[in-house]
């Protein structure tokens, strides 16, 4: 069976627009978080991009492949936005460097015009699609992505999409699209196939991460719908204590971080019932608020995260805080009836090693309270630069007591996170 150029496009349309589809249609039903509002952007993009090569392929002129060659990368540009708010990331230079590119391919096309053929403009565009896949790539590979395995499958899909349309740019500049070689491997038909496995691929993967992290999100919800714990979301967390970290700076007061981690929120939700998962979640925020000081921010990610920053801490102090809230919250869990303790890693980082960054500190905190729900206790990890010590220490808390037994470790103390501000 022989495909034509036009079929192949339907067919390909056909696939984005019924996966792009569902998947906002899930969006708009969950009331997603921003990062998946962001995936779904991309989705819609997907859509115009097979619907203008459609019309296109149908007869239709310059305007239609310029409009798809800019939908195409605002796509791939949207996967990327939506890793990094995903990741507590800035997004709005992000923004611009997406415009830029989607005004890039659309210009290459135009400057053509009706005399620039099939092939206009493609070669921006490729360069362009490889930048923004390897900036996915980069962004999939840190921060809360990097530490959960299914990331590993975007960043093959972005990975992917990087080499294949920076060797589609070669082919096409050295060989031209009528050598037999570039129609068997980069030309419209079996560049075609290669969107549809990477539209399936990414759908899937981005549900999984966003499904993962909204897990919970009803049990927080109806934990906050009173107003009784007033417990920040995690956008309104970043900003309170980016201004507060702005203040300390010109002061020269310092401030910590602390992240609580109970990663076994869904499974207990699982096998015991939705309302024990509720329970759990109370409980655990509860003894936070009862431990922390009156005037710390609280935060969370609305899943299995909770924050808290307050100020004047140094190393010591904030691990002797993250020492009684280890303890406040293992009592608390264990009064949770019908239910088992899960494992609570509690991570902390200060001003002094990582800056007044909002996004570093938090960075840091997370990756350090990641390592330490790998301990199986509840334990605190206090994250310190790798030039300041390699070796790390985790601050072991023995029920029902308020002192940590310091033991040492082999892990590096350092955030798996790049530094904020990129």
């Amino acid at each position: 069976m022989t495909l034509d150029l036009f079929s192949v496009s339907v067919m390909t349309a056909a696939v984005v627009l019924i996966v792009g589809v569902i998947y906002v249609s899930e969006t708009l039903i969950r009331r997603d978080e921003v990062s998946g509002r962001h995936w779904s952007i991309a989705f819609l993009a997907g859509i115009l991009t097979t619907v203008a090569y459609a019309v296109w392929a149908a007869g239709g002129g310059w305007i239609a492949v310029a409009a798809g060659n800019a939908a195409f990368v605002a796509a791939t540009g949207f996967i990327w936005i939506g890793c990094r708010s995903y990741n507590g990331h800035r997004i709005g230079w992000a923004y611009v460097t997406v415009g830029i590119g989607m005004t890039i391919a659309f210009v290459a096309v135009a400057a053509a015009g009706p005399d620039g053929g099939d092939w206009a403009g493609v070669v921006w565009m490729y360069a362009t699609l490889s930048v923004l896949a390897s900036l996915g790539v980069w962004e999939t590979g840190r921060g809360r992505l990097a530490q959960t395995r299914t990331t590993i499958a975007l960043g093959v899909v972005l990975a992917v999409e990087a080499v294949y349309t920076a060797v589609r740019a070669i082919a096409f500049l050295m060989l031209g699209p009528d050598d037999p070689v570039f129609q068997a491997w980069f030309s419209t038909i079996p560049s075609s196939f290669v969107t549809i496995a990477l539209v399936i691929t990414a759908a899937i993967v981005t549900s999984i991460l966003r499904a993962g992290r909204a897990g919970t999100r009803g049990y927080t919800n109806l934990v906050g719908a009173e107003g009784a714990d007033r417990i920040l979301t995690e956008p309104q967390f970043r900003a309170t204590i980016t201004d507060v970290l702005e203040r300390a700076s010109e002061k020269g007061i310092g401030v910590g971080v602390i992240a609580m981690r109970i990663d076994d929120l869904p499974f207990i939700a699982k096998a015991f019932g939705n309302e024990v998962g509720r329970n759990v979640a109370v409980a655990a925020r509860d003894a936070v608020r009862r431990t922390v000081e009156p005037l710390a921010v609280i935060g969370d990610d609305g899943a299995t995260l909770l924050w808290v920053c307050d100020t004047a801490w140094d190393a010591n102090e904030a691990r002797r805080q993250a020492s009684r809230l280890a303890s406040a919250v293992f009592e608390a869990l264990r009064t949770v009836p019908d239910s088992v303790v899960p494992v609570v890693g509690i991570g902390v980082a200060v001003t002094h090693d990582f800056g007044y960054d909002a996004c570093t500190l938090i960075d840091a905190a997370d990756a350090a309270s990641t390592r330490s729900a790998k301990s199986g206790d509840i334990s605190v990890l206090i994250a310190e630069p790798s030039q300041a010590n390699p070796t790390g220490a985790i601050a072991l808390v023995s029920p029902g007591s308020a002192t940590p037994v310091v033991s040492g470790s082999t892990t590096p103390d350092t955030p798996t996170a790049a530094p904020a501000g990129s």
